[in-house]
């Protein structure tokens, strides 16, 4: 069961921003639903490092959002 609490963090749907883990960018990606504590993304480009091989473009999964650091791609 997903919370219901709405995050002041929470990435909007529509929008693609960088996901950041612990200062490291993951990936960008596209926010397909946010509700509450979660988050469903789409990656567009994963970046290259350490966390590379574990991302794909077009992969969709759910995130909790407070463990990821959200900027705005504009």
């Amino acid at each position: 069961m997903k919370h219901e609490t709405p995050s002041i963090l929470a990435p909007e749907p529509g929008r693609t921003y960088t996901c950041y883990l612990n200062d490291t960018p993951l990936y960008d990606a596209t926010v397909e639903q946010a509700q509450g504590c979660w988050a469903t993304v789409k990656v567009v480009q994963p970046f290259p490092g350490k966390y590379e091989k574990h991302y794909a473009p077009g992969q969709t999964f759910e995130i909790k959002v407070q463990y990821y650091e959200f900027v705005e791609k504009k």
